[in-house]
């Protein structure tokens, strides 16, 4: 892998990784609101946009009824508690890959700061891309601390010590590249913070599971 790869291109191979690809619906109402949901809004002034992987298609035709689901089955795992995380703190595989993807991708944010103010004191776009990011992001990033708190502490710990280390890795990485090549990565990162195609709500593998989420 290119050492001057962005870690938010990292984390975004990471959303390939997920157990499996999920449906989101994003639906603009007539007075321009936009909403994101796991299940297609019915009305006929609604334009509704499906989302699988990180590709977003307009519905064709009508949109279908919202099925009708059953209460959830009682079970013991990360599933039967109904919001992801059971009664034992253990997280659903996909909330756990969300949470360290999002993770991962708002400690960039932060940790790298330091770094691209002095690689390129004159050039504050890194500082500004990064705050874009952050805000943009704040609902998912709201989401993901809470589930963390809801995990039981060996899974948190360990969650976090997975970011720490990918954080320490790859900061290893761009401070070993010199000046120049701390330049370079700045550059590309603040594109890709900049752009949107990092966003949370543009991966629907890692934006699922936390909209879905029911915080204890």
């Amino acid at each position: 892998m290119n050492k001057l790869q962005p870690i938010f291109v990292i984390a975004a191979t990471l959303i390939c990784c997920a157990a499996s690809a999920q449906q989101l619906y994003k639906t603009v109402g007539p007075d321009g609101k936009v909403t994101f949901s796991d299940r297609p809004q019915n009305g006929e002034k609604l334009k509704v946009s499906v989302m699988k992987g990180s590709v977003l298609r307009p519905v064709e035709g009508p949109v279908p009824p919202v099925p009708k689901i059953g209460p959830p089955s009682k079970g013991t795992g990360a599933h039967g508690a109904g919001n992801g995380i059971s009664a034992a703190g253990v997280p659903s595989p996909e909330l756990q890959h969300a949470v360290l993807v999002v993770s991962l991708m708002s400690e960039v944010a932060a940790k790298f700061e330091p770094v691209c103010s002095r690689a390129a004191p004159q050039n504050k776009k890194f500082v500004t891309a990064a705050n874009g990011w952050t805000q943009r992001n704040s609902s998912f990033i709201e989401k993901q601390r809470r589930a963390l708190a809801d995990m039981a502490p060996s899974r948190r710990t360990a969650l976090q010590g997975e970011v720490a280390a990918k954080i320490h890795e790859a900061m290893t990485d761009v401070l070993a590249q010199g000046a120049a090549g701390q330049v370079r990565w700045c550059e590309k990162a603040t594109i890709d913070m900049s752009g949107g195609a990092n966003d949370v709500v543009n991966n629907a593998e890692v934006a699922m599971p936390l909209i879905t989420y029911k915080p204890k």
